[in-house]
This record gives structure tokens, sequence and C-alpha cells, in this order.
């Protein structure tokens, strides 16, 4: 059975978000979402992502919710996980897919989520580039162990070359606490958003809660309300 797109399986897998990635909190250049190893990610690449990526989950009823906030903040820790993938590879005998990357490859990987067009094509190209390294080469640089060893192995590797290469997070996203894998941030210290501030607390919200915030907070569809005094059927 082919497996459901879903925000954890497509862009990061749940052990590497809880397994932090050394990410400091310098301030980078204004309009820049992270710096790695003299690779830098635009914040303007990255908002469109999510503006495009929240959209058909709005549009599709079977999708859940999550907050934007850290739906963005995913994205860029996918992307560091992601170069640090591809610095390693060659390292340890592991190929990666080809590029560029394919239409269907795209289309395969989103299109239960929605439709996949010219409009938000690029958006789309490029979570796959970073869905593609967080997969499969992740538990392959775990090699010569096997299954949730190897995966450990991978996300140990992983980890350990992002802590040496001092990854720069544009402090928008907050400091990411790897003890339980949420975006926070201390006010006193840095500047900080209101988005930022609120992808805290919203990861812990239940799922409905999630699903009633506002829709500029929220990743999904919203909940359809019943009529008071109406059963919901």
């Amino acid at each position: 059975m082919r497996r459901r797109t879903s925000l954890v399986t497509a862009v990061a897998a749940t052990a590497l978000l809880a397994a932090g990635c050394g990410l400091t909190d310098n301030a980078v250049q204004p309009g820049l979402a992270a710096k790695v190893d003299g690779e830098s990610l635009s914040l303007r690449k990255v908002d469109r992502a999510v503006q495009d990526y929240c959209a058909l989950r709005a549009a599709n009823p079977q999708a859940t919710a999550a907050p934007t906030a850290l739906v963005r903040a995913q994205f860029v820790t996918g992307w560091t996980q992601a170069v640090a993938v591809d610095h390693l590879a060659p390292e340890h005998g592991v190929a990666l897919p080809p590029e560029p990357i394919d239409k269907a490859s795209v289309k395969a990987a989103w299109g239960e989520l929605g439709t996949i067009d010219d409009d938000n094509y690029d958006s789309f190209e490029w979570l796959t580039w970073i869905q593609q390294r967080l997969t499969s080469p992740v538990e392959q640089l775990g090699a010569p162990a096997t299954g949730d060893q190897a995966v450990q192995n991978g996300i140990d590797l992983i980890t350990g070359w992002l802590d040496d290469h001092h990854v720069e997070l544009n402090p928008v996203f907050g400091d990411f606490d790897a003890k339980t894998a949420v975006f926070g941030a201390d006010p006193l210290s840095i500047p900080v958003s209101a988005e930022a501030k609120a992808a805290q607390e919203t990861t812990r919200l239940t799922p409905d809660q999630i699903a009633k915030l506002p829709a500029d907070q929220r990743c999904g569809p919203a909940v359809v309300q019943a009529p008071q005094g109406v059963p919901q059927g």
C-alpha cells in the first residue's frame, strides 16, 4: 500500500527533528532563512514553499492541520539536514537521486496532497529534493547496520556534521530544543516574531485546537462547526 504523504514523512523524519542539528542563535543576513557550510537558504523560498504547501493542505479535507510556524521551521531544519546528507553521501559511498529531479518524482511524492502545477511546481520540486535525502539515504549512511540501528547511525552522522559546521538559523524561527523537538525563543535575547513564539505553544495543542487556529496561523483545513443544537453526523 502506498504511504500517504505527510509533513513529517515527506519532509523530515521525526527522529531527525528530535535529534536536533546544532543550530545556532547567531543572526544571519536579512532575507536568509539559514546558512550552512557556505550554502544559503532564502527566506522568500521558504515562505513560498510554506504558502504552496499549506494551500494544498487547506483544500484537502483528508489533510491534518499543523501550526504554520512549525511547518516553516521544519522546512528550514529539513533543508539543513539535506545539505548535510549531500556532503556525507560521497564519503560513505551512498548514491543520491539524480538531478535535476524529474516531474514524475515530484508528482508521485505530492500528488495525493493536491494538484501540482506550474504555479507551485518549484516549491514541491524543492521539497522533493529534501525528501529524497531524508529517507533511504539516512539509513544507508548508517550501514553496515540495518533497520532502526542504521537509521539512528545515519542521524548521528548528520547531527555531528551539522554541529561541526555551525549552522546558522534566522532568529525568526527561535531556538530548537533537542529534548522536546520544539522551537522556542527567549524574547529578552533575540528579536522573535509572534509567529515564532506561537510555534512553541501550538505544538502542544490537540489536533482540533490546531485546526481552529486563525487561517494565517494554521496549515491545513479548518474544523467545520455544526449549527448549535444540531449534532455532527
